[in-house]
């Protein structure tokens, strides 16, 4: 009985660590679906811009224009990263073309995670939240 009381007690150093602790994660996992959202946003900005420019580029070559002006990467360092998310996301678990939905997933996991050293993973369903903000056709 006395072992009920005290799992219950919300004094106890123990469940008031836990209590802060399960606060500042919901604020991690508010914070990086803001993060998310922003990716997107810009991400998609960027691919319409590209798209005015490079009209007759085929959907790979804009999203290394899309990448390259992200990141700042040259054309090869964007083709390493549209090849990493086409290994990440179009090749399992059946091997598909490339979707700018990928690319963009692919961005925000590994802007995400480098922002922030410390974090181990990502509270988020990526592919949900941007299967709801990137069009499926580009």
């Amino acid at each position: 009985m006395g072992v009920e009381t005290k799992s219950k007690d919300r004094t106890t150093p123990g469940n008031w660590l836990g209590d802060t602790l399960r606060r500042f994660n919901i604020l991690v996992a508010l914070r990086e679906n803001q993060h998310l959202k922003r990716t997107c946003r810009e991400c998609l900005q960027l691919y319409r811009g590209v798209e005015e420019e490079h009209t007759n580029a085929t959907a790979r070559e804009r999203y290394a224009h899309v990448v390259a002006k992200r990141t700042g990467a040259d054309a090869n360092g964007a083709n390493t990263i549209l090849r990493r998310a086409e290994e990440s996301f179009a090749t399992w678990p059946n091997d598909r073309p490339l979707t700018f939905r990928d690319v963009v997933c692919y961005l925000a996991v590994t802007e995400c995670l480098s922002d922030d050293k410390s974090q181990i993973g990502i509270r988020t369903d990526v592919m949900v939240l941007v299967a709801k903000l990137i069009p499926s056709n580009l």
